[in-house]
């Protein structure tokens, strides 16, 4: 749902908001109905789910992909909620659900820097049986997504690019590009261009 209301937050159409409402609110009770506590810090996670095509390795050494709360989820999560909210209160409706969206997002699992200073990818510190992975899921929180800025949060910004840096330069099409975007979003316009 984040076009939906990247097109309110550009046009500032309340009208075409109004519009857009009822996907934003179905989208965000779905998830409302599909979050868990997890038993070690009492974070809301989102699971059975997985890192877009990315796998870990359990302690046992044992690959595995399916998980309780990957980054990705709760970047995308604190940004539907977030948004379904703040849609919520420029419309003037359902004050309930804009107060369980807020406490709830508060209560998700946050974004982690694990070993090494890399922003982590699960809720755990998992080795990666594939380093050089194409996809950079854990990175939606610095783009499309703004809640990894490097003014903003400038730890997380950091462990964004030793993210990028561990996971290096290659990959194919959209991968690739998506690369040159997050880049960019560091304000390293050079490295960008070379991509």
């Amino acid at each position: 749902c984040e076009h939906l209301w990247e097109q309110y937050a550009f046009t500032l159409d309340r009208d075409y908001l109004m519009g857009a409402y009822p996907m934003l609110k179905s989208r965000a009770e779905f998830y409302l109905d599909n979050i868990w506590e997890e038993p070690e810090h009492k974070w809301l996670v989102t699971g059975p789910s997985n890192s877009p095509e990315n796998s870990f390795l359990l302690p046992n050494g044992q690959q595995a992909a399916v998980c309780m709360g990957p980054t990705i989820d709760m970047q995308q999560l604190r940004e539907l909620f977030g948004n379904t909210a703040r849609a919520a209160e420029i419309l003037g409706v359902n004050a309930d659900l804009q107060r369980e969206l807020k406490d709830k997002r508060a209560q998700l699992a946050p974004n982690q820097i694990g070993p090494g200073g890399r922003l982590q990818e699960w809720l755990k510190p998992y080795p990666e049986p594939e380093p050089h992975h194409r996809h950079c899921s854990p990175l939606y929180g610095l783009h499309p997504y703004y809640e990894i800025t490097p003014r903003g949060t400038p730890e997380l910004a950091v462990a964004s690019r030793k993210f990028l840096a561990a996971r290096g330069d290659d990959g194919t099409g959209w991968s690739l590009a998506w690369k040159i975007n997050f880049w960019a979003r560091l304000g390293d316009g050079e490295h960008a261009f070379g991509l």
